[in-house]
């Protein structure tokens, strides 16, 4: 018990760091500006990294807030401001496409749910805020890699390859749904994680505090997304669309 409430502290110190430093940090700053030890620094961050608090830049080796801590006291906003941005968008989409509607970005080598909204319909889903993907083989990782050269893919992949265990990412497959996602305006795909399921997705106008894009996402019934993908597409292009005119005119703002 101790240990569990010491690693709680430790987790909500981290976060309160990076409201102090408003910026990415590497584990060796994070670990002296708090006084702890390097080594359960490390694991403390990847742990908030599993669970989509923290996003990790590759490039940097820096770790920051991803925009579920944002999103965790989004319904008190709401709840004293009368709106809630992201939450109120992801809601409207769910309602449109009676599907779970997802917000993720790339964490390391994988796409992360950042924020969840699970449809009223049954079946459910069951996703759940913080779940780790393969970036190339759903809708809202094939959305954020169109907006990126052939060339940087391809590294991509090559770095999936070696370094996740038991996956093996075809890059001329992966750059053929690119293709088609950037000829559409939106990306979609079925059976990419499991056998049954679709998503269709759209890229956000907005990136994250380490400047990472992120993905909207709907995800159903496979049935539905090779009938309807067109028009799930299209309705996410146009709630976007109305989203991001509300920001421009200051009448909201992402929570």
């Amino acid at each position: 018990m101790a240990r569990s409430v010491k690693s709680a502290r430790r987790a909500l110190e981290v976060l309160d760091l990076f409201e102090k430093l408003r910026r990415p940090a590497a584990i060796g700053e994070i670990a002296a500006m708090l006084g702890y030890p390097q080594s359960s620094t490390s694991f403390l961050l990847n742990d908030l990294r599993r669970t989509g608090y923290l996003n990790y830049d590759l490039e940097t080796r820096c770790f920051a807030p991803t925009i579920r801590v944002a999103l965790l006291g989004s319904w008190i906003h709401a709840g004293a401001c009368g709106r809630d941005g992201i939450s109120e968008l992801l809601t409207g989409v769910r309602d449109l496409a009676r599907m779970t509607t997802l917000l993720a970005t790339q964490n390391g080598l994988d796409l992360q749910y950042v924020h969840v909204i699970e449809t009223r319909q049954t079946p459910k889903l069951a996703l759940r805020p913080g779940t780790l993907r393969p970036l190339c083989r759903g809708a809202g990782g094939l959305a954020l890699l169109a907006e990126r050269s052939d060339a940087d893919i391809g590294r991509l992949v090559r770095s999936i390859n070696a370094d996740t265990a038991g996956t093996h990412e075809d890059l001329r497959r992966v750059l053929r749904y690119v293709d088609r996602t950037r000829r559409d305006g939106y990306a979609w795909i079925v059976g990419g994680v499991f056998p049954n399921i679709g998503s269709v997705a759209v890229r956000l106008p907005f990136n994250d505090i380490l400047d990472k894009p992120l993905g909207l996402m709907v995800a159903g019934p496979a049935w539905r997304i090779r009938t309807e993908h067109r028009a799930l597409g299209t309705m996410l292009r146009a709630e976007l669309a109305r989203f991001t005119g509300r920001l421009a005119v200051g009448t909201d703002r992402p929570s």
